[in-house]
């Protein structure tokens, strides 16, 4: 009785682990920015195993109508209506990743989700690089069709589709299935005209200024005995210093980037207690700022205003005094924030 008690707790502790986050339609990812996702992971299909049965693009595949397989589910809504395509890039080159788009009714029920796009087109893992039924896939302008079969038989499968002409306040879920097997997961990337919640509006164009030369004014000297005291808390979230720079200006010419996944993460900038630079997104291109220190001693600190996809954001920060540079990793998490000392030789 022992051995079979342990042997179903094991199977119990499997299943969760193979349970993936969002890998059902009613715990979708909820996104609410065209931008590029990244997720990490596939394995399993959630908790609902029959909420992709007898998709009809899946019909003549191996699982006959089943279209979920190491499943992500995507969902979002149209704040203004137009174009909406997107590209989804396998982390790894030889995986076939399948997608069926759904509309939501207003009342977002997952069990009254209707098809309207519909790509079970793919190849052999051998093929991989040469098929055009393999690699990349989604809805991109130029496409026509709106369903392709398992396979790559007919003459105009591409792994794309066209892309939705989407109206204000339609909802949408997106179910993407590896069916190469779980593991490595995709990157997904939307575009197109239509806006979702939190896009940002265009900013309005702004009439040049005139300016007047007047003559200089000597500005006040940064004291160069003065030194700021170590912060202990930004926004009620404990600040730990966890390096220390020496440099040979009071101009800093601040660089920063994301050093690892780009997933959304938004940062600000403290110089001691006030904030010097606000809401950065952070890309693997790096972001030039001018920071200047008024006292001799200084602490510059990464405050995390949004995390993205995952806890902690990760900074990767350089640090000009106009002779040297230097490189440093800062991560902002919810309970923290790190800090470097920077002191003027």
């Amino acid at each position: 009785m022992r051995l079979l008690i342990i042997l179903m707790s094991i199977a119990l502790l499997q299943t969760g682990l193979l349970a993936q986050k969002n890998a059902d339609c009613n715990a979708a990812m909820d996104i609410c920015k065209k931008q590029s996702y990244s997720i990490d992971r596939t394995g399993g299909e959630g908790a609902n195993r029959k909420e992709a049965d007898f998709v009809a693009c899946f019909m003549n595949g191996e699982n006959f109508g089943q279209a979920e397989e190491n499943s992500t589910w995507i969902k979002f809504e149209v704040k203004q209506g137009g174009s909406l395509a997107f590209t989804i890039t396998p982390h790894r080159a030889t995986d076939d990743l399948d997608f069926v788009v759904f509309k939501l009714p207003s009342s977002g029920d997952c069990d009254q989700k209707q098809i309207v796009r519909c790509m079970a087109a793919g190849d052999q893992e051998a093929e991989a690089g040469t098929s055009r039924c393999m690699g990349k896939t989604g809805l991109r302008d130029g496409e026509k069709d709106t369903s392709e079969d398992a396979g790559c038989g007919d003459p105009d499968d591409n792994t794309w589709l066209a892309p939705l002409k989407v109206s204000k306040g339609e909802k949408y879920v997106i179910l993407i299935s590896n069916v190469s097997g779980g593991g490595p997961g995709f990157n997904i990337n939307f575009t197109g005209s239509a806006k979702l919640p939190c896009d940002d509006e265009p900013k309005p164009v702004k009439e040049p200024v005139k300016t007047v030369k007047t003559p200089p004014v000597d500005k006040p000297a940064p004291n160069i005995t003065k030194v700021a005291p170590p912060p202990t808390t930004i926004g009620d979230r404990e600040v730990k210093v966890v390096n220390t720079i020496k440099v040979k200006s009071f101009e800093l010419d601040v660089k920063v980037w994301d050093n690892q996944v780009e997933d959304g993460d938004i940062i600000s900038l403290y110089l001691n207690d006030k904030k010097v630079v606000s809401n950065i997104r952070l890309t693997k291109k790096p972001q030039e700022f001018l920071i200047k220190m008024d006292t001799k001693e200084a602490y510059l600190t990464v405050y995390a205003e949004d995390f993205g996809m995952a806890e902690p954001n990760t900074s990767a920060i350089s640090i000009k005094d106009g002779a040297n540079e230097q490189t440093i990793i800062l991560k902002a998490g919810k309970g923290f924030q790190e800090s470097v000392k920077v002191v003027r030789e």
